[in-house]
């Protein structure tokens, strides 16, 4: 339980010192904006615009039912309230990080990718489920590699997409993380699991 009190504390912490950048510190703008055109090819075909679909907050939201469904059949109630405020919770607090900051997008990003960057909300989103998914179903080296090739291809397409700087990647990383072991630690001190 001390772990996950630990981890929870560094994340947030890390996230705080990112969002504490972005708004005072003008050079890590500029290099992010540097690192962000290193990422962005001209190749923005269906693929990328696939794994981004597929990864949409909207439809992460039916992927979470979906896992919260199998863990409610072999879990119970509990199992599935988990699954529901790890994603809920996480895009909750995700989305008023992104009104607060108001953050805009890297320029010649495409038109549906509305709204503002920080964080990016498909890999909050998938670094939610993969976190999740690892914890109920790991450690098989098989599944931690396909968790891992997936989480970076959703992370690179929001890149070459020119939906997101590297540092909303980092951030939607971090605020994944810190809500994901707030969470853990309070299930451990309630003795839920």
């Amino acid at each position: 339980m001390l772990n996950q009190l630990i981890v929870a504390l560094l994340s947030s912490g890390e996230l705080a010192g990112l969002i504490f950048l972005l708004r005072r510190v003008t050079k890590v703008q500029v290099w992010d904006e540097r690192w962000h055109a290193y990422f962005v090819t001209a190749n923005q075909g269906w693929f990328w615009r696939g794994v981004a679909w597929v990864t949409q907050p909207k439809l992460m939201v039916g992927w979470c039912f979906l896992l919260a469904v199998v863990q409610w059949s072999t879990r119970g109630w509990l199992g599935a309230l988990g699954v529901l405020a790890g994603l809920g919770g996480a895009n909750v607090i995700g989305i008023i990080i992104k009104h607060t900051l108001k953050r805009p997008r890297p320029v010649q990003h495409l038109a549906h990718d509305d709204g503002y960057s920080f964080p990016s909300g498909h890999v909050l989103g998938t670094t939610v489920m993969t976190v999740m998914l690892w914890q109920l179903y790991g450690p098989a080296w098989w599944l931690a590699g396909s968790l891992l090739l997936w989480w970076g291809l959703v992370a690179y397409s929001r890149l070459t997409l020119r939906a997101h700087y590297p540092s909303d990647v980092v951030g939607a990383v971090l605020l994944a993380l810190s809500w994901l072991s707030w969470l853990k630690w309070l299930i451990q001190l309630l003795g839920w699991f």
